[in-house]
């Protein structure tokens, strides 16, 4: 009788950062459930993978679980994958950091689960044809990308559906393909259509196979549990019983049938992701400058760990902060939870610190400057490093401070690891959505209009700002004794046909013994005219999260107003604003009053279940009016100050 080889796999994934209620409930809705269904049904060949991060959730907060997991594994005919130690993307990896994470996920699976993995699930199953000697390398026999990879270089339906091998600089890897249409039958349509779409393949020695691979939250978290639970039973029962479909793994698949030839494949992933990604992950580094940001943070800590013998402990921590979910965005938050971009920096910032301790780095100096080109944009950016501070500086952008890096031991964080407002082509429609014209961070200028208010200021009302300092590109006027000194020449619009020239210059510097930022502010009227400018200093902060909840910083205004920082706030008069979490407190005061706004950075973004709103940090904008005679100066301070 002519059979259809199945494969089945299913893939566990939560990610570094993820809330502790969620966790709990996907745990309850979703992993308890498919538990107890595979322990009745641990005679079929399945395929199962589970992710580092999930691995070590499950270790931390379910060890039970886990003890379950790893003893029905071993009694049953499952095959288990490998994957990345922390679920990260192959592709955008330093080569010898895809080594590491291949090699710790190898370690990690066989001292969780008691098992060796022969297979990889590649993270997103983002392909790329130099891995296979990476894969080789560390001990994988074959690896499973989606059939568009395989039709986008060339292959035809049958090739898509056997094992071939491919090959990089000498060293074959197998491939195996995930069926693309069964992903969108199985589990949401009846059985019977489920299987008379498995039996078109059918061959006299099921040399063919099906394979689908998807997320297991599917069942009980995507889904209802009582539906989800319901719907599986009948169709691993109708696997025991049918003959035209053979359950198999993929290893005994090779063992079977082998592999069917050569086939070089382009890079890329599921049609989805291709779509999201403009058909090449690396592109969400230019799409996202904070998914770049993170990326490249990446790449200045692992040069600074290599250059400094860092141990296992910083290695580990770095890795960490690879995981890959918030280094993109798709069906899902993605780089837009704001918790996810947190856990990143919150690694990699633990990583430096420990490398940094660990060899000295700051021994007979309290501060060290660097310029380079920090995120490969042609233009150098400017870094302040302390043992309790970093301050990264984009002269080209405004002057601005793009990332500031608290490393308090077990509260590392990045404050100004905020999110941008994007045109996403799902928002179109949305006229009260308006798309950032600037990127969201701390300490830009800006000449407000008379008339502009704090919803025309945090909505991108046209017109509002009447200058070209907030996009300017700042002149280094000196770098040394802990200072950076940058000014910018600009113009004040508001009479379009006598623009005002301001010279402004900015002062950078740690102080409070690295633990708060003086920017330091001198606005010179360079007119023979009296001007009467309203002079803006703006930040965009997010003040430190705890995954343990849900909660919403609260801000209070010259310690009297206390509000929740999800709502807006006008004062004509004030000089200070404190935020304040469970986990942390900033404070941001100016040493001359002025009319304060702030206002919540709120972003629309699709998730599977729609439509979904989310704070992304909260705006501060001092504004000055002031009266300049002729060559008169205007200066103040302000102190940004955590804890």
């Amino acid at each position: 009788m002519a059979k259809t080889s199945f494969i089945f796999v299913l893939h566990f994934h939560q990610p570094i950062g993820q809330y502790r209620f969620v966790l709990e409930r996907v745990q309850r809705n979703s992993y308890e459930l498919l538990l107890r269904i595979l322990k009745e049904y641990r005679d079929l060949h399945l395929t199962l993978h589970f992710s580092g991060p999930l691995l070590m959730y499950w270790e931390k907060y379910f060890p039970e679980y886990l003890s379950e997991m790893r003893e029905l594994i071993k009694n049953s005919n499952f095959e288990v994958l490998g994957g990345t130690f922390s679920e990260s993307i192959l592709a955008i990896l330093p080569w010898e950091d895809r080594a590491r994470q291949l090699r710790e996920g190898v370690k990690l699976v066989e001292k969780s689960l008691g098992v060796t993995p022969r297979g990889l699930w590649l993270p997103e199953r983002v392909w790329d044809p130099t891995l296979p000697p990476f894969l080789r390398d560390a001990g994988y026999r074959y690896v499973i990308v989606d059939d568009e990879v395989g039709y986008r270089s060339g292959l035809w339906r049958d090739d898509a559906h056997r094992a071939v091998l491919t090959e990089y600089g000498g060293k074959s890897i197998g491939v195996f393909f995930i069926d693309g249409p069964i992903r969108y039958i199985l589990p949401w349509k009846p059985h019977g259509e489920v299987f008379n779409y498995l039996r078109n393949y059918a061959t006299d020695n099921g040399s063919l196979y099906v394979l689908w691979g998807s997320d297991a939250e599917k069942f009980g978290e995507w889904w209802d549990p009582y539906a989800a639970e319901q719907w599986l039973r009948i169709f691993f029962s109708s696997l025991r019983s049918d003959p035209s479909v053979e359950l198999i793994t993929p290893s005994e698949y090779i063992k079977r049938h082998g592999f069917s030839g050569l086939a070089y494949l382009a890079p890329g992933s599921y049609d989805k992701m291709m779509e999201w990604s403009g058909g090449y992950f690396p592109n969400f580094l230019r799409k996202y400058r904070e998914v770049n940001n993170m990326h490249k943070k990446m790449l200045y800590v692992r040069e600074k760990l290599a250059s400094l013998g860092a141990s296992e402990s910083a290695w580990r921590e770095y890795m960490l902060g690879q995981c890959n979910d918030a280094y993109w965005h798709g069906l899902f938050g993605g780089v837009y939870i704001p918790l996810l971009r947190q856990e990143v920096y919150s690694h990699l910032i633990r990583a430096e610190r420990i490398a940094e301790e660990e060899s000295s780095y700051y021994f007979g100096t309290p501060s060290i400057i660097k310029s380079f080109d920090f995120d490969m944009d042609g233009k150098d950016e400017i870094i302040i490093e302390s043992k309790e501070t970093n301050v990264y500086i984009k002269p080209s952008d405004g002057g601005s401070v793009f990332e500031l890096d608290v490393k308090t031991p077990g509260a590392e964080h990045n404050l100004v690891s905020t999110m941008s407002r994007y045109p996403e082509p799902y928002l179109q429609g949305e006229k009260s959505l308006t798309p950032d014209w600037y990127r969201r961070v701390s300490f830009r200028e800006h000449i407000w209009r008379r008339d502009a208010n704090v919803y025309d200021w945090i909505n991108n009302r046209p017109f509002i700002d009447t200058s070209d300092f907030a996009l300017g590109e700042y002149i280094v006027e000196g770098v040394g004794d802990g200072k950076i000194v940058l000014s910018y020449t600009g113009r004040d619009w508001s009479d379009r046909r006598s623009p005002a020239r301001i010279h402004l210059v900015k002062i950078y510097e740690l102080v409070n013994e690295g633990k708060g930022l003086r920017v330091a502010y001198r606005w010179r009227n360079l007119e023979k005219r009296f001007i009467e400018p309203k002079l803006s200093v703006e930040l965009h902060l997010l003040p430190r999260l705890s995954p343990a909840s849900q909660e919403e910083p609260l801000f209070v205004v010259d310690d009297n107003y206390s509000q929740k920082a999800t709502e807006y706030f006008s004062s004509p008069w004030s000089r200070k604003v404190d935020f304040k979490t469970s986990v942390g407190h900033l404070s941001i005061a100016s040493t001359k009053h002025a009319e304060v706004w702030v206002a919540p950075i709120l972003t629309w973004f699709r998730t599977e279940k729609g439509l979904k709103s989310e704070f992304q940090g909260a705006g501060i904008s001092f504004n000055y009016t002031v009266a300049l005679n002729p060559g008169e100066i205007f200066e103040t301070e302000v102190l940004l100050a955590w804890q």
